[in-house]
């Protein structure tokens, strides 16, 4: 049932698009090979929650999986 309140709304209220994110920091690595470190990552996001994009600041690891 739509209401008056959340008529519109398709997804997350707190939703962010299109921000660069700086990891930092970080060794590059391919499989369990370490391939080298990079002194700055950027990453533009398409999008995210507020949650997500906090869990994604303070994470150690981050994997960049290729999509089919």
């Amino acid at each position: 049932m739509v209401t008056e309140r959340n008529r519109g709304i398709t997804g997350p209220i707190d939703k962010i698009t299109n921000i660069k994110v700086d990891l930092g920091q970080r060794i590059v690595m391919a499989g369990t090979e370490v391939l080298g470190t990079a002194d700055n990552i950027s990453i533009l996001v398409a999008e995210t929650t507020k949650g997500e994009l906090e869990k994604l600041l303070s994470s150690n690891e981050i994997r960049l999986v290729r999509m089919p």
